[in-house]
């Protein structure tokens, strides 16, 4: 009886676990790493706001909204960067008088700008709604789980 147990612990693996070193660790998407720097408070940072350009390309914000943006700070960047003729075609898809001195036009696409965006969920996916949960068990959760099978 001695010899299987030898037999047991004489064998080995018939190969030992080889990696090619193309393995990728998963990448985390974009809305996760949006979430993860405003949950550490890094949102003042250059690299935030390159996210939240991307995710905006992404949604297609910039077709949707005649600031091109929906996040402040990305429009406050974009004016500093702006023209006089370029401020007076965003007060014109706004709806506002282009035809101001420049200072006077700036303040108004801000002012318009958080008037536009007060509401607005902005670039906001992460947060899910909460779901109901319905007990079969429970009279009322049966009736409604059984209107909404009918659907």
């Amino acid at each position: 009886m001695s010899k299987p147990k030898k037999a047991k612990a004489s064998r080995k693996k018939p190969f030992t676990e080889v990696t090619t070193g193309q393995e990728q660790p998963k990448k985390k998407g974009l809305l996760e790493e949006i979430e993860e720097m405003r949950a550490s408070g890094d949102t003042n940072s250059q690299q935030f706001k390159e996210k939240l350009r991307e995710l905006e390309v992404i949604l297609g914000v910039k077709e949707l909204s005649p600031f091109e943006t929906n996040e402040l700070d990305i429009f406050l960047d974009n004016l500093k960067e702006m023209n006089l003729a370029d401020m007076m075609s965003i007060a014109q898809k706004a709806g506002l008088n282009p035809h101001l001195p420049r200072q006077q036009l700036k303040a108004n696409l801000i002012k318009e700008f958080k008037a536009c965006n007060r509401n607005n969920r902005r670039n906001i996916l992460g947060s899910q709604p909460q779901t109901i949960e319905l007990d079969p068990n429970n009279p009322q959760h049966a009736e409604t789980i059984k209107i909404l099978r009918d659907y």
